[in-house]
C-alpha cells in the first residue's frame, strides 16, 4: 500500500498532537496531580505511536511507546511527576518534534533517540511493571446466547461472567458500535485511536472483527467493542467521536441479569443482528451524538489554503463586476437591472462573509507555542517569569496568522531577556520576584490589536539616546530635540540594540527593525510605551481581514482615491478661515479638540490649482488609535466595496499606498494607508 498519500494527514495531526503535549505538559507541570492532563498526555503519545507505527516510522513509534510506559506510570501512581520526569518528557516531546520536521522534508534521521529511550527505561527501572491492557478474546469458549434487545452481539459464557462480576464492582458493559467515515484513510490507524481510547476508560472485553483483522484492515466501515467501564456511555461516545474520522459512535448498555440468561424470543427477529442493519443503525444514532457528530466533523474539515486564496479571488473579481454593473445600471437607467443587482449585491455580500469567516482562524494557533517558549527561556536565564495569555479565541485572517508568529517571538524574547529582571534584582525594588509577562489580543474596530506587556525594568529613553548617537543612528542635536517617546522609539531602527552582550536570546539589533518590517508589511503598526522600573507594553495594530473592505472614494484633482471606512471617523466642510497654524502647522478646532490637517494633494504631488479657488473644503477626519487628523480633499465620492489588489514589487516601497483597487468604470484607484500618512 502506498502511504504517501497519507504523508499530509499524518504530518498536520502529529503537529497538532505535538503543540497539545507541550501545553498539557506545562500544565502537569504546574498541579503534578492532575489526572486529567496526564489521560490527555497519554492520549496524545498513543495517537502519535498508532500512526507512526501505520506509516512506518519506528524511530517515532518507539520513542512514543516507551514515553506511554512512564506516563502509565505517572496515571497509576507509581511514579510521581518530578522535575527531572518532567524535564525528560519534555526532552521526548522535543525530540519528536525534530523526527517529524525531517520526515516532513523528506530528510535522513539523523536524531539519535537511543539515549533518550535508555533514559525513559531507567526512570521505569524498579517499579511495578506496566499491565498489558485485558483484551481477552474467548471465542474458543462455548457460547451462550445472551443479548439485551438493542445489542448486535452474541455473549460467550466466559464473557458473561466478566460482565456479571464487574457489575457487582458497580461497572457497566457497553457494546460500542463504531462507524469510521466513508473514504477513511488509514482505517487500521482509526481503528487503533478507537481501540487505545476505549483501553484508557476500562477493559476491553472483545472486539469484532477481532484486533488482527483491524490492524490489517480486514474489515469494512463498521467494528464493534465490547468493554467493561466505569464511565458513562455518553462519555465513551463523545471521546471517540472526537477522534478524526470517526462517523459515528454508539455505546449501547449490556444489560443482563445475575441468574443464567436465556435468549430473548424475539432477539432472532430484530434486524439488527444482520450486518446492512449494523449500517443503518449508525444512521440512526441517538439526537446527542448526531449533534456531536455535525459539531466534530466541521471541526475536521482541513482545506488547502491555496484554495481559499483562490476562492477569495473569485469572490472579490465577483464584486468588482457587481460595482461594474450598478455603474452601466445608472449610467443607462435600467431599472431591471439595478433591482437584479440589488439582490446580488445580499448575495455576494453573504457569499464574501462566508469566505472570510473561513478564511478566519484564532490567534491561539500561535499563542499556543509560547508558554513552552517562555519556560525554557526564563530556565535559561535563571529568571521566575509568570506568562499571561489572553484572548486566544481572537480571530485574524489566515495569511496574517502565519505570518505574525516571528514578531512575537522577537518580542516576547525581549520582554524575558531585557524586561523583566533577576529575581533578586525585583527584591531590592520592592517588586515580587516572579515577573509577569502578557500577550493579550483583542478586537478593536476593524483591527486587531495584540500586546505584549511586561512589569520589568522599563526603556530608559535617556540611555536609548545615547546609543543611538554612539551608534551614529542620531545626531546629537537629532537627540537633544526628542522627547521620550520619540526616543524609545529608536529601538525600531535598523542595527539598534541596547544589549551589552550578544546571546542567543536576544541582542543582535535585528529583532526590533525585523517586527517592524514584517508588521507593516501585513498593512499594521508596531508601537511601544514604556515606565522606568513599572515595564514597557508594545502593540501591534493588525487590519482584520486584507482582501475585501468598505471605504470612501475621495476626489483630488483629476484621480479618485479610496480611504477605508474603519479609519474614519466623519466629514465635515470647513473654510480657508477655520485652518489655524500652530508651530507651524495647520490645525482645526473640531468640538474642541485640536485637529492636525493633511492636504492629500500635498502627500501625493498632485497639482491642483482648483483646490486654491475653492471656498468650501472637504475634509475627512481619520483616527489612529487615539490620534486623529484631517484630510483635505477636493470631492467625496461615497462609499464603496473594494478589493484590495497588491501594487506588485516595482511599486511596493510607496508607503502612503496600501494598495489599489478596480472601479465600477474599469479605472484604477489607489488606496491610502492611513498609518503611514499620520506618522
Amino acid at each position: 500500500m502506498d502511504l504517501n498519500q497519507y504523508m499530509g494527514m499524518f504530518l498536520e495531526e502529529s503537529r497538532e498532537h505535538l503543540q497539545a503535549l507541550n501545553r498539557c505538559i506545562l500544565d502537569l507541570e504546574s498541579d503534578p496531580g492532575n489526572l486529567s492532563v496526564l489521560d490527555e498526555i497519554f492520549r496524545s503519545a498513543h495517537t502519535i505511536k498508532g500512526m507512526s507505527a501505520t506509516m512506518g516510522f519506528t524511530a517515532v513509534a518507539e520513542l512514543t511507546h516507551e514515553m506511554e510506559n512512564i506516563l502509565d506510570l505517572l496515571r497509576k501512581g507509581t511514579l510521581q511527576a518530578t522535575p527531572d520526569i518532567i524535564d525528560t518528557i519534555f526532552k521526548c516531546v522535543d525530540t519528536l518534534e525534530q523526527l517529524i520536521e525531517s520526515i516532513g522534508n523528506n530528510e535522513e534521521n539523523t536524531v539519535d533517540t537511543a539515549p533518550l529511550i535508555e533514559r525513559l527505561k531507567a526512570l521505569a527501572k524498579g517499579e511495578a511493571p506496566v499491565s498489558a491492557p485485558k483484551t481477552t478474546q474467548a471465542a474458543s469458549a462455548p457460547e451462550q446466547k445472551v443479548q439485551s434487545s438493542q445489542t448486535t452481539l452474541t455473549l460467550t459464557e466466559s464473557e458473561v461472567s466478566v460482565i456479571q462480576e464487574a457489575k457487582h464492582k458497580g461497572l457497566q458493559a457497553y457494546e460500542v458500535q463504531v462507524g469510521l467515515r466513508a473514504g477513511c484513510l488509514l482505517k487500521s490507524a482509526r481503528a487503533y485511536m478507537v481501540m487505545s481510547a476505549l483501553d484508557e476508560m476500562g477493559d476491553i472485553i472483545r472486539s469484532v472483527p477481532p484486533v488482527d483483522d483491524l490492524e490489517k484492515e480486514n474489515f469494512e466501515l463498521q467494528f464493534t467493542v465490547i468493554i467493561v467501564t466505569g464511565e458513562e456511555g455518553e462519555k465513551l461516545q463523545a471521546t471517540l467521536l472526537s477522534i478524526s474520522e470517526i462517523d459515528s459512535a454508539l455505546a449501547v448498555p449490556i444489560a443482563i441479569s445475575d441468574a443464567p440468561a436465556v435468549e430473548p424470543a424475539k432477539t432472532e427477529a430484530k434486524p439488527e443482528v444482520e450486518t446492512p442493519a449494523v449500517e443503518e443503525k449508525h444512521e440512526k444514532a441517538p439526537a446527542h451524538p448526531s449533534g456531536d457528530k455535525k459539531l466534530r466533523g466541521g471541526q475536521s474539515v482541513r482545506v488547502d489554503i491555496d484554495k481559499l486564496d483562490t476562492l477569495l479571488n473569485l469572490v472579490g473579481e465577483l464584486v468588482i463586476n457587481k460595482t461594474r454593473l450598478e455603474q452601466i445600471g445608472l449610467t443607462h437607467r435600467l431599472t431591471d437591472l439595478v433591482e437584479t443587482i440589488e439582490q446580488m449585491d445580499r448575495v455576494t455580500t453573504d457569499l464574501q462573509n462566508v469566505v472570510m469567516k473561513v478564511r478566519m482562524v484564532p490567534v491561539g494557533q500561535v499563542f499556543n507555542r509560547f508558554p513552552r517558549m517562555v519556560r525554557d527561556l526564563s530556565r535559561e536565564l535563571n529568571k521566575e517569569i509568570n506568562l499571561i495569555v489572553q484572548g486566544e479565541e481572537t480571530e485574524l485572517d489566515r495569511t496574517v496568522i502565519d505570518e505574525i508568529g516571528d514578531p512575537l517571538v522577537h518580542l516576547l524574547r525581549n520582554s524575558v531577556d531585557h524586561g523583566i529582571e533577576h529575581p533578586d534584582e525585583r527584591q531590592a525594588k520592592g517588586k515580587n520576584p516572579v515577573g509577569e509577562v502578557r500577550l493579550i489580543a483583542r478586537h478593536e474596530g476593524n483591527n486587531v490589536i495584540i500586546l505584549v506587556e511586561d512589569d520589568g525594568k522599563g526603556i530608559n529613553p535617556e540611555v536609548i539616546k545615547k546609543k543611538a548617537v554612539s551608534k551614529g543612528l542620531i545626531t546629537q542635536q537629532e537627540a537633544d530635540k526628542m522627547d521620550a517617546n520619540e526616543a524609545v522609539r529608536i529601538v525600531f531602527l535598523p542595527g539598534f540594540s541596547t544589549a551589552e552582550v550578544v546571546t542567543d536570546v536576544s541582542g543582535r539589533g535585528v529583532g526590533m527593525d525585523a517586527v517592524k518590517n514584517k508588521i507593516e508589511s501585513l498593512g499594521g503598526m508596531v508601537d511601544v510605551e514604556t515606565k522606568i522600573n513599572e515595564g514597557s507594553k508594545f502593540k501591534i495594530r493588525l487590519p482584520l481581514t486584507l482582501a475585501i473592505i468598505q471605504a470612501l472614494l475621495v476626489k483630488v484633482s483629476e484621480e479618485i482615491y479610496a480611504i477605508p471606512l474603519g479609519s474614519i471617523d466623519s466629514t465635515i466642510n470647513i473654510t480657508q478661515e477655520d485652518i489655524k497654524t500652530i508651530q507651524n502647522r495647520e490645525v482645526i478646532l473640531l468640538r474642541g479638540q485640536i485637529i492636525p490637517i493633511i492636504h492629500l494633494a500635498d502627500v501625493l504631488n498632485v497639482p491642483n490649482q482648483a483646490a486654491e479657488k475653492q471656498e468650501e473644503l472637504f475634509v475627512v477626519i481619520v483616527h489612529l488609535g487615539e490620534h486623529k487628523a484631517g484630510i483635505i480633499v477636493d470631492n467625496l465620492i461615497g462609499q464603496q466595496e473594494i478589493v484590495i489588489k497588491s501594487l506588485g514589487k516595482l511599486l511596493a516601497g510607496i508607503k502612503v499606498m496600501a494598495g489599489a483597487t478596480i472601479l465600477g468604470n474599469g479605472q484604477v484607484a489607489l488606496i491610502i494607508d492611513i498609518g503611514s500618512l499620520m506618522q
